[in-house]
């Protein structure tokens, strides 16, 4: 069905990127959208949250943060919510979930360079933000990473 082909498109593209860059100083960094704070997510609840569920919240979040900073395009955010909502996915940060918690949980990430977390945008669905240095990833302030994760 549609999901499988979803699932089989999203593999092979992440096999495209994976081997374009293997030691992940790259372009690989895109894979990472939704992750940094899927992870912070999923150590502030004790891991009770599934991956997917905690990348999907990640995602929504950061295409949050990413319009908020200028960077996603506006229409994109609504489009991604939908399509995660569609598959009965979460959007929101759990309640229990305390922001200050969450920003101390992504300090620890591997992409946390200086002390400045770092996020992979989106710019638009189908394309990821690249800054004019080349690099995948951005840091962000902390006022705008707190209003994109608050439930």
């Amino acid at each position: 069905g549609a999901l499988h082909e979803v699932v089989e498109r999203s593999v092979t593209i992440k096999a495209g990127v994976v081997g374009e860059d293997e030691r992940e100083r790259g372009r690989r960094a895109i894979l990472n959208f939704g992750h940094t704070i899927a992870h912070a997510l999923e150590a502030v609840t004790g891991y009770t949250l599934l991956h997917g569920e905690a990348v999907a919240i990640g995602m929504a979040a950061e295409a949050r943060l990413g319009r908020a900073l200028g960077i996603t395009a506006p229409e994109a955010v609504p489009t991604l919510l939908r399509t995660l909502e569609t598959y009965g996915l979460p959007t929101r940060s759990p309640a229990d979930a305390d922001a200050g918690r969450l920003l101390e949980s992504m300090r620890h990430d591997k992409k946390t360079r200086e002390a400045s977390v770092r996020f992979a945008l989106l710019k638009t669905i189908g394309e990821m933000h690249r800054e004019p240095t080349g690099e995948w990833t951005r840091s962000a302030p902390e006022n705008a990473i707190r209003a994109a994760i608050e439930p």
